[in-house]
Order: structure tokens, then C-alpha cells, then sequence
């Protein structure tokens, strides 16, 4: 097929719709801009998500839902907002995770849970507080050999996409990235209105349950005037929704975020080069990232996991470097942070990441000064600390070896008084010197001063009264 010549079925009105509404959000916001075919240069729009944004995001990954129902307080206790869920569809049997991601009934609620079982599930976590967060997949269906005809039970030939390669890295086959196949997995016309009527319906269904926000899966594979279409249903529900946009050559977070929040790949990458072996954590201290602070961050997840994904997407070489990563985005002022479900359970640090989080977030709330800095006090390319105004710090070494500095000058922060550590409960004290100069006095006890951390191991501290560092005699 020639590069410039689109198949048959290319939905040339939807991307004209597009085109127009982000041509209004310029006009509106006072921009210009050229908008060629092909290429989508987007803006923010404010207000896109009607819900208060997330502390943090538990991604309860293939849970069952009867199961994690017995859990949710426990995780609503450690600090977690949101909850979010597999997705709830009628999708392929099969055991593997990926199953649930091919569809084949938006109709009826089944594959890790009952309609029952799952509005269960959702009034027990929201008796202890802590909101779900569905997943919905509307981009394609299930590859199964009954559905070989495209025969689904309510979609049909006329409402697929003919089959062609999506080419992510060519731009001028980027139209590709709307109009052809996620693999093999049959491609949903998603401009036809009876196509877009079924996944409106699965979306009321959800509400009607009681849902309290959407992640929309393989976004970037469908045009933005169709997701708008859908984030404006569930809007009228005060819902918090975000797109997964996997950014590439042809597809840029940018053209995603003026609809809803995006998953914030470009940060992705920026930490799995920042904490992989040879990485530099200075390079954090102004990290490239996507300019939004909704966007979902995170170092782990379905899609990034080689334990559990065989063909995961630029996964890190090492775990436990993934892990450091995902405790310096809980730690992080901006962002919406997305923990996976069994690092949660497995990695000590990480809920007490979750619980400084929710600290930092309720004083900023009551009008503290919670700003985050990474620190230059710190130098070195194995450790960081990050100040979070004066009310809390952070502390991460990945190296393999302890990280000890016997005096560290911290006149240049913010910080100043006494600090608790969440996991290990000793206090540090930091302290102005006759000289003019501000150092850390204690370090858990009188005898030393500076910092003193573990190798691959990270540490979070609150602002608490003075007096607790006076009480603790040692």
C-alpha cells in the first residue's frame, strides 16, 4: 500500500472534528497555531476532570473482585484515594491478564467479578472512604477464533476497521495510529454512533454502580474527538478519568492531555534512565516530564512489567530499580502516582511513600508550604534528597552500598526543626550553628549529625514538634 494512501474506512470526520474542537479550545485560550493533517498540537483544558484529583491511584491489577473487597479498607488505610479496578467487560476467558484487555460484551459485567460482586466491592470501599477507578477498553475486541467473523454479540463486520499494521514510527503513517489494528486485535470504528451508543451504555452501567472514575486504555489509538465525546458523559458524574497514551514517534502526550489527564510515559523514561545502573538522580532535579500535574506517574505498571508481561513496554533491567523509582514518585509534589498492586505488598517503603503523600497533601491543603526541591546539598548520582517546603523530606540511595555523610549543610533549604521518619520512627534534627551556617544535629540520636541510609532503600520524614527530638534521650 502507498505511504500517503489511507484504507478504505479512514474516518477523515472524525479527525475534522478534532481538528475543529481543539481549533476552539485556541480560540477560546487566545492561541494560534497551524494544524496540519496528521499532526495534533494540543493545549490544556482546564477542567477537564470534574473530580478532585487522587492522592494516589492503588492499581489493583487482575484482582478478582470479591477479593480485593477484603482489602480495601486495609489499602484506603494506608493512605490510597483510588482503587483501580480490571476491567469489568465480558472479555475472553483465558487465565492470562491480557484477557481481560480483549472484549467481547460490554453489556455484561464478568471476568474477574459479578455486577454484584462489583457493586459490593464498590460500597465497601467507599464506606471506608477510598474511590474506584474502572477500566474501560473500547478501542478493540477480543482475538478468538468463534469471533474470526467479527460476529460479536453487539457489533458486526461494518463495524470494524479493515486490517493494516500501526506504523508507531514513521510520520507518514501516522493516520495509522487511528485507523488500523493494535496487532491482532480487531479495531473498533469507533466514529459509528451505534459503536460509541454501546460504549456510552457500558459507561452508565459503571456509574450506576457507583464508579467514581475511568482509565480509558489504548487512547492514542482513537481519535480525540471520540474520547472527548466519552469524557464528557462521564463528567456529568463528577468522575476523575485519565488516558493511557504510550508516547512514540507519531503520538505525543500533548495531544492527549487538553482531554483529561494522560499516563505520563515521558517521566517513565525519564526515571528508568535516572535509576537504572550508570543512571545520574541529578538529573531529577529538573527531570523532563510532561507539564501537567494531573498525569498519572508511575515506574511500574501492566504494561512495563516483564514478571508479568512477556512483551512489556521499555521495562527496566532491574526491579528493584523500578521499585526506588516508583518510592521518588510518591515522594514527588506533582502527579498522580500509580502503585501496582503486588509492589505495594512487597516493597517496605513504598506504603509508607503512600501515608507521606497523604501527610504532605492534607498541610499543603491547610495552607503549608509543601513545595518540592531537589536538594544540591546532596551530590552524587547514587543518592537524592528532596525537600518538600519544611514540612517533610525525602531521602533515596540506590546504590548497592550504605550512603553516609557524617555533616551535611542544609542552610540552602527550607528545612529547619525536628522530623520523624514514617517506617522507622527515629527523629532528625536540623538545626542553625553559631556560624550562620544550618546542619542536621541528629541523626536518630545526639551522637551524629549528617545522613546515614541503607543501600537500594528510601526514607520519608514529616515535620513534627520539637519537642519529640528533645523526648528521645539517645
Amino acid at each position: 500500500m502507498d505511504k500517503a494512501t489511507k484504507p478504505q474506512g479512514f474516518k477523515s470526520d472524525v479527525v475534522d472534528q478534532t481538528r475543529t474542537a481543539m481549533k476552539f479550545v485556541g480560540m477560546v485560550l487566545g492561541l494560534s497555531w497551524i494544524l496540519p493533517m496528521g499532526a495534533m498540537v494540543a493545549v490544556p483544558l482546564w477542567g477537564a476532570n470534574a473530580a478532585e484529583q487522587p492522592t494516589a491511584i492503588f492499581h489493583a491489577h487482575d484482582q478478582f473482585y470479591a477479593d480485593l473487597e477484603t482489602s480495601v479498607c486495609t489499602i484506603a488505610e494506608q493512605g490510597y484515594s483510588h482503587v483501580q479496578i480490571a476491567p469489568a467487560q465480558k472479555s475472553n476467558p483465558a487465565a492470562p491478564w491480557w484477557s481481560r484487555y480483549q472484549p467481547i460484551d460490554h453489556r455484561v459485567i464478568e471476568g474477574r467479578g459479578s455486577e454484584a460482586e462489583l457493586r459490593s466491592l464498590i460500597e465497601t470501599a467507599h464506606g471506608c472512604n477510598i474511590k474506584v477507578i474502572a477500566d474501560v477498553v473500547f478501542n478493540h475486541m477480543a482475538n478468538m477464533p468463534e469471533f474470526a467473523d467479527l460476529n460479536f454479540p453487539t457489533f458486526g463486520p461494518a463495524d470494524f476497521q479493515p486490517f493494516c499494521e500501526t506504523n508507531y514510527f514513521d510520520r507518514l503513517l501516522k493516520w495509522t495510529m487511528h485507523s488500523c489494528w493494535l496487532g491482532d486485535l480487531p479495531d473498533l470504528d469507533v466514529s459509528r454512533d451505534n459503536v460509541q451508543q454501546i460504549h456510552k451504555n457500558h459507561l452508565q452501567l459503571l456509574l450506576n454502580l457507583g464508579v467514581d472514575g475511568f482509565r480509558f486504555d489504548a487512547a492514542k489509538h482513537m481519535p480525540q474527538a471520540v474520547l472527548q465525546t466519552y469524557i464528557d458523559v462521564v463528567n456529568e458524574a463528577d468522575t476523575w478519568n485519565y488516558l493511557e497514551v504510550i508516547e512514540d514517534v507519531n503520538t505525543q502526550l500533548e495531544e492527549y492531555s487538553w482531554i483529561a489527564a494522560v499516563s505520563d510515559f515521558r517521566l517513565y523514561q525519564t526515571l528508568r534512565q535516572a535509576f537504572s545502573f550508570g543512571g545520574d538522580l541529578r538529573s531529577l532535579r529538573l527531570p523532563t516530564a510532561l507539564n501537567d500535574s494531573r498525569s498519572v506517574t508511575f515506574a511500574r505498571n501492566h504494561d512495563t512489567v516483564l514478571e508479568i508481561n512477556d512483551h512489556a513496554v521499555y521495562p527496566y533491567d532491574s526491579p528493584a530499580d523500578a521499585h526506588l523509582a516508583t518510592a521518588y514518585v510518591l515522594a514527588r509534589e506533582g502527579g498522580t502516582p500509580l502503585v501496582l498492586n503486588i509492589d505495594n505488598f512487597r516493597i517496605a517503603y513504598l506504603k509508607y511513600g503512600v501515608q507521606f503523600r497523604k501527610i504532605m497533601g492534607d498541610r499543603a491543603d491547610a495552607g503549608a508550604n509543601t513545595q518540592e526541591t531537589v536538594l544540591a546539598a546532596i551530590d552524587s548520582p547514587t543518592a537524592l534528597l528532596m525537600e518538600r517546603g519544611e514540612e517533610g523530606f525525602f531521602l533515596i540511595n540506590k546504590a548497592a552500598r550504605e550512603f553516609d555523610i557524617p555533616v551535611l549543610d542544609l542552610t540552602q533549604s527550607n528545612l529547619e526543626g525536628c522530623y520523624e521518619e514514617l517506617r522507622f520512627a527515629f527523629t532528625v534534627a536540623i538545626e542553625w550553628q553559631d556560624n550562620d551556617h544550618k546542619i542536621i544535629t541528629r541523626w536518630g540520636t545526639w551522637e551524629r549529625g549528617g545522613v546515614e541510609i541503607e543501600d537500594r532503600d528510601a526514607l520519608y520524614f514529616v515535620r513534627v514538634p520539637w519537642a519529640q527530638c528533645q523526648s528521645d534521650a539517645a
